[in-house]
């Protein structure tokens, strides 16, 4: 019987491994191809003593720990043709599914970015995907991936300019004050709570243009344009006016609702869907990527809609 590869790599680099290129000792301290150990560290599952290393040239000193994830445990998770949104040469627009990161961490779960390569490997198409933009694990939708450095290039420029048009779609506990408005909140880390950001005057300028879409009693459905890209912006801005998302436990949002007959409805993530990304095309100019919105989201949005008549 044939020997299962591993799905994770943990190698101690020794005195003697100084020198050497990260991309190379993987490949020769783990037993795998080169290639498969470059694909790794290119999609952001290579970490070197606790630091994650994108770089495959990435030089050892020796004495470090390198952790690498080689498959994501995926199993049962993949990504259907319906979710491709645009496929060409230079860009893969896909429909991004709940519960999957936009690139592995060290705890493993599907990766965006491998589940990308499988699809296309399905297809007969060459399988290389480069991450631009990062959707949280929990929100769902549009999102873009390159499928050459080139393109990489020219997409993050395009993020980093701060030419990507990006509308989101929100279900919210409470009831919003104003029809729309502009959210103008500098966000930095929360240092009591590692991973969590919070409203900091100190921090880095973030404003979030909002409409309100359906009023229901106790929530609201609203579209958010977010005219800057900070970590967790639209959870953050939201629930600091009285808006938190339905089921983001983490920034104030409840994680259930009930009707007066008792009914009970469960909100297993925070209902934040990606709708729309406009973005310049690396080669034809912009296209727009369109998510329809998920069961969920549209079935939370009915169990309000009946129990507020």
């Amino acid at each position: 019987m044939a020997r299962r590869p591993p799905s994770r790599l943990r190698l101690f680099a020794t005195p003697r491994d100084a020198g050497t290129p990260l991309d190379r000792f993987v490949a020769e301290r783990g037993g795998i191809d080169l290639e498969e150990a470059r694909a790794a560290v290119a999609r952001g599952g290579a970490f070197v003593s606790g630091k994650r290393v994108r770089e495959a040239q990435f030089t050892l000193r020796g004495g470090e720990t390198v952790e690498v994830s080689l498959r994501p445990d995926a199993a049962g998770v993949a990504l259907e043709d319906a979710r491709v949104l645009l496929l060409d040469r230079q860009v893969l627009g896909i429909d991004k599914p709940a519960g999957v990161l936009a690139q592995e961490g060290r705890a493993g779960g599907p990766a965006l970015a491998d589940l990308a390569a499988d699809l296309l490997r399905a297809r007969g198409e060459a399988p290389a995907v480069f991450l631009v933009h990062r959707l949280d694990r929990g929100t769902t939708g549009a999102t873009v991936l390159a499928r050459t450095k080139p393109a990489q290039a020219a997409l993050l420029a395009e993020f980093r300019e701060g030419r990507v048009e990006k509308e989101y779609r929100a279900l919210v506990a409470g009831e919003p004050r104003d029809e729309e408005g502009i959210i103008d909140l500098a966000l930095g880390p929360d240092r009591a709570v590692p991973g969590k950001r919070r409203v900091d005057p100190a921090g880095e300028p973030a404003q979030t243009r909002y409409r309100v879409l359906e009023r229901f009693q106790g929530g609201a459905l609203v579209a958010a344009f977010p005219q800057t890209g900070r970590t967790h912006q639209v959870r953050v801005h939201l629930a600091a006016v009285g808006m938190p998302l339905a089921g983001d436990a983490r920034y104030g949002g409840p994680r259930f609702f009930t009707a007066a007959e008792g009914d009970r409805l469960e909100v297993r993530r925070p209902l934040l869907h990606a709708f729309g990304l406009r973005v310049r095309h690396p080669a034809s100019g912009f296209v727009t990527l369109a998510a329809e919105v998920p069961d969920d989201l549209r079935d939370a949005a009915h169990f309000l809609r009946a129990r507020s008549h």
